[in-house]
């Protein structure tokens, strides 16, 4: 059993005490030190600084997985250290009745995975310490993530070794119905317990399109702490720091394009500063304060028109489809549009068209306004509950017809966390 500071300054306080009382013939003095030497005796006799250790979760292989390590010791406080050559893990201490480590891991490979727990346990008062040293192995079992690794590294040696790989086992994904079932890898999908697809994929990389909306509707807010334009630029910045490809992003507005940016991922980019540019380029657009918020159920909104300068509209274009147009002479990729469907709806059904039928693959990011500028007070309104009801119907309606030309749409509400959201459109790609 090792010794604290605590307890070391202790013993030098009772060597002092004793010394003291002797020197100045001060009984007390000797008595306290005398106290303090059997204290120590006493609590070093009784102290039990042994822990049970218990894990308690599963692991799946290349995924972040939660277990949790219970540390069962009466009056003893762990201080621990966890490691393993099995995979990253990172750890938080949890106090309560029993002491708890949250460790989330993401283990490297299937099979045996060991941890190993090292530090020290003290006694409640951290007078003594005593060194605790243990392995635990778990099983870990395979995963999606973990097929997809090593078919990834598997078409990397056979892309060194014969010059192409195969593009058809290129990825990896659960079975959705309306997938061909013909493409089913009934091998790996028994290891798993689950039906999986393999998708084709081209053997370049796709370009990534950002589309963001700052068009009138856009720009109109009623509760100045819901501003559309700041909730959909944070998106933009979650959706950029999973972004490793050729990177556009396009500013349009009502009636034109307002800024294009160009990233290309050769060498990398810091997407700090394609941030930076974007917030200095958004500097001008003036935001359009509502006294109240009446929901639009119309589907086409006409009234935004006198709301900014329009000196050269040409009539019958959009922002929306001038982008359109631009992409459709552009390499196949992915493009994502983040707007609320609130201006003129037309143009975005003729731009989904045109890039559809090029190949694109088009995510919508729909932001549903009345979140942003409704509270549950506005609702005890009937006036306004009418028109919601309305809005959310017509709205209803454009979604379907846009799933219906091919295009992937993810409804978000102010309420929505951003993780939540793109966790919406990774189901659905």
């Amino acid at each position: 059993m090792d010794t604290t500071t605590y307890s070391k300054t202790l013993l030098r306080f009772g060597i002092i005490c004793c010394a003291c009382g002797y020197i100045l013939n001060n009984f007390f003095g000797t008595l306290l030190g005398i106290f303090i030497f059997l204290y120590l005796y006493f609590i070093q006799d009784i102290a039990y600084l042994k822990i049970e250790g218990k894990l308690e979760g599963t692991l799946k292989e290349r995924q972040c997985s939660k277990i949790v390590f219970k540390a069962h010791g009466g009056n003893t406080i762990p201080a621990l250290d966890f490691s393993s050559p099995h995979g990253t893990l990172s750890y938080l201490l949890l106090k309560g009745d029993n002491w708890r480590y949250i460790i989330n891991v993401i283990p490297f490979k299937k099979g045996e995975f060991i941890l190993d727990v090292k530090g020290k346990v003290y006694d409640i008062r951290e007078l003594f310490s005593e060194d605790y040293s243990n392995s635990f192995k778990l099983q870990v079992e395979p995963s999606v993530e973990g097929l997809k690794y090593h078919i990834e590294k598997e078409n990397q040696l056979t892309l060194l070794s014969k010059g192409t790989p195969d593009p058809e086992i290129g990825e990896l994904k659960l079975y959705e119905v309306g997938d061909d079932p013909r493409r089913i890898d009934w091998k790996r999908s028994l290891k798993v317990n689950k039906l999986l697809v393999r998708k084709l994929q081209h053997l370049e990389d796709r370009s990534i399109y950002l589309l963001l909306d700052v068009g009138s509707s856009m720009r109109r807010f009623a509760k100045r702490d819901r501003n559309k334009l700041d909730y959909a630029l944070s998106l933009l910045l979650s959706i950029l720091a999973g972004i490793k490809e050729d990177l556009h992003i396009i500013l349009y507005e009502d009636y034109r394009i307002r800024k294009k940016y160009l990233f290309r991922k050769v060498g990398g980019y810091p997407k700090k500063d394609i941030f930076k540019k974007i917030l200095e380029d958004l500097e001008d657009i003036k935001t359009v304060p509502l006294e109240k918020y009446i929901p639009n159920t119309r589907g086409v909104c006409k009234g935004y028109k006198n709301q900014i300068d329009l000196p050269s509209i040409v009539r019958g274009n959009s922002g929306i489809l001038q982008c359109a147009k631009l992409l459709s002479k552009m390499k196949i990729g992915t493009v994502i549009v983040i707007t609320d469907l609130e201006s003129n709806i037309l143009p975005l059904f003729k731009s989904v068209d045109i890039l559809s039928k090029k190949g694109f693959k088009v995510v919508i990011y729909a932001l549903y306004t009345p979140s942003f500028n409704l509270d549950e007070k506005d609702l005890l309104e009937e006036d306004i509950l009418l028109k919601l009801y309305k809005h959310y119907k017509n709205r209803e309606k454009i979604i379907k017809n846009l799933r219906r030309r091919g295009a992937i749409v993810v409804d978000v509400s102010y309420r929505d966390s951003i993780k939540d959201i793109l966790n919406k459109v990774n189901r659905r790609t």
